[in-house]
């Protein structure tokens, strides 16, 4: 029971907010993000609608470490490829197949980090889970050498 126990422990990385599985990540690697809003700013603690990403990619192109770059989706839609799928209760997650293609950057930028927030639908008011400061969510993404 204690090897399962590290291997959990190995293959997830979490921010409090968040976690991620794999536990590091490269700019080709599927990932798996996972909220949790009893954490951070609680912004979507106990709702029950549809949850959607705002999703993008930081650069060693962007003007500084928090530029969002490569946003996938405008804020406040709600297209079916933004929807975040329920996994417990204040729990929603969502699937990236290969974080470069995902997002288009192009092959001479290196990905820093992806940037996420999930939030409702955006109609009178929108309610986004952050981090307890209110800041945005992002996830450290390795660098592999091309040459």
């Amino acid at each position: 029971m204690p090897f399962l126990i590290i291997m959990v422990m190995l293959v997830s990385c979490s921010s409090g907010v968040i976690s991620w599985t794999p536990h590091e990540l490269t700019d080709t690697s599927d990932v798996v993000i996972t909220c949790d809003a009893t954490r951070g700013n609680h912004g979507l603690y106990h709702f029950k609608g549809p949850v959607y990403v705002h999703i993008g990619a930081v650069t060693d192109m962007g003007a500084n470490p928090g530029v969002w770059q490569y946003s996938k989706f405008f804020w406040g839609t709600h297209l079916p490829e933004a929807l975040a799928k329920p996994v417990g209760e204040n729990k929603w997650s969502y699937s990236i197949h290969n974080i470069r293609k995902f997002f288009d950057v192009p092959d001479d930028e290196k990905i820093l980090k992806i940037a996420i927030l999930f939030r409702s639908e955006c109609k009178d008011t929108c309610l986004a889970l952050r981090n307890r400061d209110g800041s945005d969510i992002f996830i450290p993404v390795k660098n592999i050498d091309r040459e």
